[in-house]
């Protein structure tokens, strides 16, 4: 081997230790960050997943002028293993009856519930397959406080241990048959019947519950004015597909591209408005602050992305609690 090669052969080295050891430590950061332990079987290949996410996270962010990505605490999981844990499978749209509305002629440049107060704080469904109780909810709460000027904190466990007719627990559900279980049996709140993030008997209590819904309406789907019209009401329970590297990393700005329509994950829609040179809706997840622009991700309100159901699906199945 000549001198040159040689000498090129050596920075190389020296560039690729730099490199892992600047990966070492920001993986030993990461997993004190979010109390991740490994035994040694493990640790390598949780660190490899590691490394190529933040690849992922690097490409994404230089193609996409409108979002931003980073690092969380999903980054040591793969897509399919991410899919898995926190997308629900077991979501399809309803053939139930569509509430016919009509859109708003002027409609207001922004709407957002949150700073009407009749939005909760961001909650964590934790490894539960229990996204589809926290949009019911979450849909309930925001209707109540338009109707009563009240804002409760109501309970998803209650869903997730009683409303066998909504869904499978932490296995999977529907938001709109939950909100039919609210009608009939009301809801206790939060505080008395807490989220625990797995399947249990059901212990609800009648006495504490409280009537909160009639129950559902659907509205048109694969309408962004019809959305936004709906949001001037009251806060949307909407169907999403979230198993996609762009919503698994998402971190800031409005995601325009790199999510599909295959629905798996339900969320609550809060408002929309401008930011920047597009228009979004603001919507509320239930993967704690940690997750997102403080729980929440901003979807496009383009109406012809993914055939007409928009970015992510979130045009696809849009549903409101009744008074």
């Amino acid at each position: 081997m000549n001198k040159v090669i040689f000498a090129l052969f050596v920075l190389v080295a020296i560039a690729n230790a730099g490199r892992l050891d600047a990966l070492s430590t920001l993986w030993s950061t990461w997993k004190v960050q979010h109390g991740k332990f490994y035994d040694n079987s493990e640790e390598l290949t949780r660190f490899g997943i590691f490394v190529e996410n933040l690849e992922k996270i690097t490409r994404m962010n230089a193609e996409s002028t409108t979002a931003k990505f980073g690092v969380n605490k999903f980054a040591d999981l793969t897509s399919i293993e991410f899919g898995l844990k926190y997308a629900n499978s077991a979501l399809f749209e309803s053939q139930a009856e569509i509430h016919e509305i009509q859109p708003k002629v002027n409609l207001p440049d922004e709407v957002d519930w949150r700073e009407k107060g009749a939005v909760t704080p961001v909650k964590d469904q934790g490894q539960c397959g229990s996204c589809w109780a926290f949009s019911a909810t979450g849909v309930i709460e925001g209707t109540y406080f338009v109707n009563h000027g009240k804002l409760l904190t109501l309970s998803e466990q209650q869903m997730v241990d009683c409303a066998h007719s909504a869904g499978y627990g932490c296995q999977g559900g529907w938001p709109y048959l939950a909100v039919q279980y609210a009608a009939q049996n009301g809801l206790e709140t939060e505080s008395d019947y807490p989220y625990t993030a797995r399947d249990g008997s059901c212990k609800y209590d009648s006495s504490k519950a409280l009537k909160v819904t009639s129950g559902y309406k659907f509205i048109t789907p694969k309408s962004s004015e019809l959305l936004k019209t709906a949001l001037t009401e009251s806060p949307v329970s909407v169907l999403v597909q979230a198993d996609q590297t762009a919503f698994q990393f998402y971190k800031s700005g409005v995601l325009a591209t790199g999510c599909g329509a295959n629905l798996n994950h339900a969320v609550l829609a809060v408002g929309y408005g401008k930011m920047g040179l597009l228009e979004a809706f603001y919507v509320k997840n239930s993967w704690g602050t940690a997750w997102g622009a403080d729980g929440y991700i901003y979807l496009s309100t383009i109406q012809q992305i993914n055939n007409g159901q928009g970015i992510c699906g979130v045009l696809a199945q849009p549903m409101v609690s009744a008074a």
